[in-house]
């Protein structure tokens, strides 16, 4: 069943367009990630189905409801939005923030939904706390478990995981997509951040110019890419110059370019056809990353990955070998 249906939305600001036509939809127990860089739109898409900005063109649907009816804007109550600052009351201790939502529910219902979301969040022991004594992720939890009282069936994430460290923001990740699942949300997140948008969704909507440049779960954008924009989004890639796609017997369009991820390039001090001038070297933990320059082919520079310096040592000079498979052929622009 599809808890969230966005059809031909369109936001302008005065004369601007920031977004025109588009469309997604959000199964239940499903997370759609909404891809971008900053200032594309990303959360007036969230504020839009939130009914926090009610200026826009289309229509916008949960479980089948229109938020629009007889030409009046509504707040859907199935709706739960986690904000990035998270949004808590300091004047509140946890407790008493987690049952703000619930001011609708007798004092016993009340008592035993927050007990029971206090248990399942792992903040029994911090209930009576200020929210200035709080951990950056205790603070999260609080949040979501707020949000979470009053059981909405559609769950909005704005940029939930920017204010965490990497080694929280990893584990909150993976608990945060355990309890979407669980409860059967539709989740729609937020983020600018690729390796965030693939690990956590279902399925990704990348908006470049405007408009979704592609929408597919992340192993069809990841592998498949339609456009330039899309390949270079989600991972580190190289354009091959025209030159030596030729010289691999491997002919495009004007319209299409060929791509290479950065790390499928061979590197090595063995003599092949493609010869390579090393421009810098940058230690990147378990491997390293080369700037490296195509003297046949105009100078042109790429980046390429090597796990290993030992053969490449003290050399200015290397060589590469290419596998006409790790090369995808795709649009300049769509």
């Amino acid at each position: 069943m599809i808890g969230v249906s966005v059809k031909n939305f369109s936001v302008a600001f005065g004369n601007t367009k920031i977004l025109e036509n588009i469309n997604f939809d959000v199964k239940q127990g499903e997370i759609v990630t909404i891809l971008g860089p900053s200032g594309c739109g990303k959360s007036t898409i969230l504020r839009s189905i939130a009914s926090l900005h009610e200026d826009y063109d289309g229509d916008i649907f949960i479980n089948d409801h229109c938020l629009i009816n007889n030409g009046k804007k509504e707040c859907h109550k199935d709706i739960g939005y986690i904000f990035q600052d998270y949004a808590l009351f300091p004047h509140l201790n946890v407790k008493q923030n987690i049952e703000f939502a619930l001011y609708n529910l007798k004092s016993n219902q009340k008592q035993k939904r927050v007990d029971k979301l206090l248990k399942q969040f792992d903040l029994v022991e911090h209930r009576n706390k200020q929210i200035h004594e709080l951990s950056g992720g205790q603070q999260q939890r609080v949040s979501i478990a707020r949000v979470l009282a009053y059981e909405p069936k559609v769950l909005l994430l704005d940029e939930p995981f920017s204010n965490l460290d990497t080694i929280l923001r990893n584990k909150t990740k993976i608990w945060l997509k355990k309890l979407i699942k669980e409860l059967n949300l539709s989740a729609i997140l937020v983020t600018h951040d690729q390796k965030e948008a693939l690990s956590m969704s279902d399925r990704i909507a990348i908006i470049n110019n405007k408009r979704v440049e592609q929408f597919g779960t992340p192993q069809e954008l990841y592998t498949k890419p339609k456009s330039l924009y899309v390949a270079n989004f989600l991972n580190k890639i190289n354009v091959l110059p025209n030159l030596l796609l030729e010289s691999l017997n491997i002919k495009i369009s004007s319209e299409n370019v060929g791509i290479i991820p950065i790390g499928k390039v061979e590197v090595s001090n063995a003599i092949s056809t493609i010869k390579a001038a090393i421009l810098d070297v940058s230690f990147c933990g378990d491997y390293y990353e080369l700037n490296i320059s195509l003297k046949e082919y105009e100078n042109m520079e790429m980046t390429v990955q090597v796990k290993s310096m030992q053969a490449l040592e003290n050399k200015k000079e290397c060589y590469l070998n290419l596998n006409n498979e790790d090369i995808k052929i795709v649009r300049k622009n769509i």
